[in-house]
């Protein structure tokens, strides 16, 4: 008995390697919808909240506008009371995001000394830093007299939870 070998072509390779890369995809596919976890990990970070679209108001604003939207009535008008002259405050000062813009000034002049340099990101430094201690100070006072529900959605930062570990 006497078996004929062919030579594989290379157009031969090519389609089974195609098949071998359909399969894998689907497969993969089909087990992220039964199993619910994700075989593609996404590099991109999620969006920002919609709070957080308005570039007109200052960064401290936005994040307290979005904390205050999960709470509670009650600790809504605990919030506001606490707040309401403290963001007053904070639009009458200079937007660090009108800093940013200098600073991005200063550093494509070629002729800028260091000086100007240091003083630009001084600037920026200190209004980010200005308002981000009052609102933190702020949010300790309002915090103390909240629910322990609302002390839990005061949260600024939240990690993102870590995908399900299964065995």
């Amino acid at each position: 008995m006497t078996f004929a070998f062919r030579r594989v072509s290379s157009m031969r390779k090519v389609m089974l390697a195609s098949l071998a890369v359909n399969l894998f995809l689907v497969g993969a596919f089909a087990g992220t919808l039964v199993t619910g976890l994700p075989v593609f990990h996404n590099f991109m970070p999620p969006p920002p909240p919609p709070e957080f679209d308005n570039p007109t108001e200052p960064p401290s604003i936005r994040l307290l506008r979005a904390i205050r939207s999960r709470l509670s009535p009650e600790g809504k008008a605990i919030f506001d009371s606490e707040f309401d002259p403290v963001i007053s405050k904070i639009s009458e000062r200079q937007n660090p995001r009108l800093l940013e813009a200098a600073l991005k000034d200063v550093l494509a002049d070629p002729n800028v000394t260091d000086a100007e340099i240091r003083k630009a990101y001084a600037e920026l430094k200190n209004a980010v830093r200005n308002d981000l201690s009052v609102v933190l100070d702020h949010m300790a006072n309002v915090t103390v007299k909240l629910s322990q529900e609302d002390r839990e959605k005061m949260t600024l930062i939240r990690p993102p939870s870590p995908p399900p570990h299964t065995q």
